[in-house]
């Protein structure tokens, strides 16, 4: 059969109608009807085993394709179009569609104007806040290990509960669960996976008036009662941040040595004395050190040496143990220290 010229045009949109329902199929996959032949001849009574390529589409719009896997009502009471050829004159209606399937996309109607609701002719009347007692919200905001207003809050990133960062410590000093589900956060390294909740923990702040400053007295209180300073940008409800800029030059004053560094690595605290038996050896200036549980034992010797002017190497023990240079304190804690409370004592000496 010869085409004609007005028939490649009639092919080409042909092939964007669905063979049931005439409908122009929405982009995505297409659902050749061949594959659906015994279906399509089961629900609506058609035979396309002798379906010509210039009369009938190939393919199934995604409705009559899902109708054949669920047949229903609407199945039952659809019509198929009766396909004919094309004719030269203008009464094929394929190519009467020609404008709405010449593009790949039907032109976006301009959506209406929103109709106007009874509602918008009334006054405005401006909300009435309503007030909220901090005892509604106490749960979230107490620590289920001490019963108090939680400080340095801290999650456990398995089950999301928060807690006391000192309490939480030394619950999992002894323990792998969550204090409050009793989930199981890790088998042998459940500090690894707690982290402060620096958002949490303002909030807590704005909403008990007076905690901050309390807590801020209690550690001033607790360094006075012991004779000591306390230590620079020691707020526990704080990051521990460097020095800051000079407001008018914007350069970094100089370090005298007490500047604290903040890192996110697990901290241990230790209590560093010196062997019993050995009276010469001078003493640590501060005993009490809280350090990463990463550092090593030589790193921790030079510490020491550098702090007491011992001449000559040192050796640490703990727990009765002559602890070698490249253990690190999680090691230690783990495997020497039987992870007790802490702080986990270790004693130095000059090495024979």
């Amino acid at each position: 059969m010869k085409m004609t010229a007005n028939q490649p045009e009639h092919y080409s949109y042909l092939q964007k109608l669905c063979r049931i329902c005439g409908e122009r199929r929405n982009k995505g996959r297409p659902y050749h009807s061949q594959a659906f032949e015994t279906q399509i001849k089961d629900v609506f009574g058609v035979d396309i085993s002798d379906d010509r390529a210039d009369v009938h589409p190939k393919y199934l719009c995604f409705n009559c394709q899902s109708q054949l896997s669920e047949p229903g009502i609407k199945a039952k009471e659809m019509v198929p179009v009766e396909w004919k050829g094309h004719d030269d004159d203008d009464d094929c209606w394929v190519c009467d569609i020609k404008a709405a399937v010449r593009s790949d996309s039907f032109a976006v109607p301009e959506k209406p104007a929103p109709k106007r609701r009874k509602s918008d002719n009334k006054i405005s009347v401006p909300k009435k806040e309503v007030p909220i007692l901090l005892k509604d919200i106490n749960e979230h905001i107490v620590c289920s290990i001490c019963s108090g207003y939680i400080v340095d809050a801290t999650t456990v990133t398995e089950c999301l509960h928060s807690f006391c960062k000192s309490c939480l410590v030394k619950h999992l000093q002894t323990r792998q669960t969550c204090p409050q589900c009793k989930i199981l956060i890790h088998e042998t390294a459940p500090m690894q996976y707690i982290g402060c909740d620096t958002k949490l923990q303002d909030m807590i702040n704005k909403l008990v008036p007076g905690l901050l400053e309390s807590e801020n007295k209690r550690i001033n209180d607790f360094y006075a009662n012991r004779g000591l300073s306390v230590p620079q940008n020691g707020n526990s409800s704080r990051p521990i941040t460097p020095n800051s800029p000079d407001a008018e030059t914007g350069k970094f004053p100089p370090d005298d040595g007490r500047t604290w560094f903040h890192t996110n690595d697990l901290k241990i605290s230790l209590c560093i004395e010196p062997i019993k038996k050995e009276p010469v050896i001078p003493q640590m200036p501060m005993k009490y050190v809280r350090c990463s549980m990463k550092l090593k034992v030589e790193h921790l010797a030079k510490f020491i040496k550098q702090k007491t002017l011992i001449p000559g190497e040192l050796e640490l023990i703990c727990n009765k143990k002559t602890l070698t240079d490249d253990a690190t304190l999680e090691n230690i804690w783990l495997d020497t220290w039987k992870r007790k409370e802490a702080p986990m004592t270790v004693f130095y000496n000059k090495k024979k």
